[in-house]
């Protein structure tokens, strides 16, 4: 018995299958979407990469500010090979002093121009370390006092998590800073900076 094939009449799609869109109406509403979600998309991308591009130019400052507050003993480096910073409340107002200059801070500590930090800039940690042979003293300094601690060396670690292994400075700030379609968001950062002299 031989087998046919059956033909089915074409069908239309009637104007009340689709809610009441016709067939333009359908490909400039997926256009929209789509134009809308990659708008979004795209935001969140630039938002990202100014996050990055702004971590960079802190790391920067706090690290150009680190090393502009080591002051080291120099007689004491001269006659022992020896880097210790000489003073901590000298170098806390050095760190202070070129931290404003570095981020373009006012006396109140605030950015000028509100773009990459939109609020007051707080220094939350400013530590000091002088490492001499297989020992650590660090001093925190917070404005106001000193708090003196030692520990060996390879087990004293900075409050970003590294481990202290020459004398160096290590300063953390926290600022507010304008995120995602002007939501303002409290960010942190911290960076050490060691000191290597030469043997």
């Amino acid at each position: 018995m031989p087998l046919k094939k059956k033909e089915y009449p074409r069908q239309s799609i009637k104007k009340g299958a689709l809610g009441g869109m016709e067939e333009g109406q359908i490909t400039v509403f997926a256009g929209l979407f789509f134009t809308l979600f990659f708008a979004v998309v795209l935001s969140g991308y630039l938002q990202m990469e100014m996050i990055r591009s702004s971590s960079g130019y802190l790391e920067d400052a706090l690290a150009a500010s680190g090393l502009a507050a080591a002051l080291i003993d120099v007689r004491e480096y001269g006659s022992s090979h020896v880097l210790r910073i000489r003073d901590a409340e000298e170098s806390y107002e050095q760190y202070c002093a070129c931290l404003k200059a570095n981020l373009g801070l006012d006396e109140n500590w605030e950015c000028k121009n509100k773009r990459l930090i939109s609020g007051r800039v707080t220094l939350e940690n400013y530590t000091i370390y002088n490492v001499t042979e297989d020992q650590v003293e660090y001093c925190r300094l917070d404005g106001g006092g000193q708090e003196w601690h030692s520990g060996s060396l390879g087990q004293v670690f900075a409050p970003n998590g590294q481990v202290v292994e020459r004398t160096g400075t290590y300063g953390e700030i926290s600022y507010p800073f304008l995120g995602l379609w002007g939501l303002t968001m409290q960010a942190r950062k911290g960076k050490l900076v060691d000191i290597v002299g030469e043997n």
